[in-house]
């Protein structure tokens, strides 16, 4: 099915024009409706939950910060508004400051537990999210699913020789001597840097998300 058949099915509009948007990991587009709106779609020809679950990720955040409307989703794409960006240099400050202020009201969204409901990606690598394990304590998160995936995904493809694995791998001893047992599990964005917000006339939207309950201090 092509892109416009995607839009049509999930929108019931008809594409009038569509423009090519480099982001990298999928195919992505700005599309103009006949009812004159514009929309942004993101393409993948392999079906799989990528895109549904950057979908409920969107939905979830937007109940406390602003990210763009969630229209569509299913297993080749994923239909947001559109969100026309400024860059004014005389408004910039008051955006960043919003953002300050948005990513705190984000940080007060909290769990029982560090991970997500499911595993998603930052960038094209697998961000595995303790799905099912019920992990209270951040130190053993972020040491099993965080910095030992890494190092072991290192090795596995040739950047590390065996002293220095075990030498990395005596990290987990030092942690609980560097990380406060009574970090709490936030919402986090995840991949946030200045590619993945947006700057509107209004305020900031927050994008391409890699969302899971974790540290506040991941997202700064």
């Amino acid at each position: 099915m092509s892109v416009d058949k995607y839009i049509e099915k999930h929108l019931n509009q008809k594409v009038l024009s569509s423009k090519s948007i480099g982001t990298g990991l999928f195919s992505a587009y700005k599309v103009k409706l006949e009812n004159g709106e514009s929309v942004f779609i993101k393409y993948q020809s392999q079906a799989n939950n990528e895109l549904i679950n950057e979908g409920r990720e969107l939905q979830l955040l937007g109940k406390t910060v602003h990210t763009p409307k969630v229209l569509g989703s299913c297993e080749h794409s994923l239909i947001l508004e559109w969100v026309e960006s400024t860059n004014n240099p005389n408004t910039q400050l008051q955006l960043q400051l919003q953002l300050g202020v948005q990513l705190g009201k984000l940080h007060q969204q909290k769990s029982k537990y560090f991970g997500f409901e499911f595993d998603n990606k930052i960038g094209q690598t697998p961000q595995y999210n303790a799905v099912g394990k019920n992990i209270a304590n951040w130190t053993d998160f972020y040491w099993q699913y965080r910095l030992l995936f890494q190092i072991e995904l290192a090795r596995k493809n040739g950047y590390l020789n065996n002293k220095d694995f075990s030498d990395l791998l005596k990290i987990e001893s030092t942690m609980p001597k560097l990380l406060n047992n009574n970090i709490k599990p936030v919402l986090l964005h995840g991949d946030l840097w200045s590619g993945n917000f947006i700057s509107s006339k209004k305020y900031p939207y927050f994008i391409d998300t890699a969302s899971y309950y974790g540290h506040s201090e991941v997202d700064l």
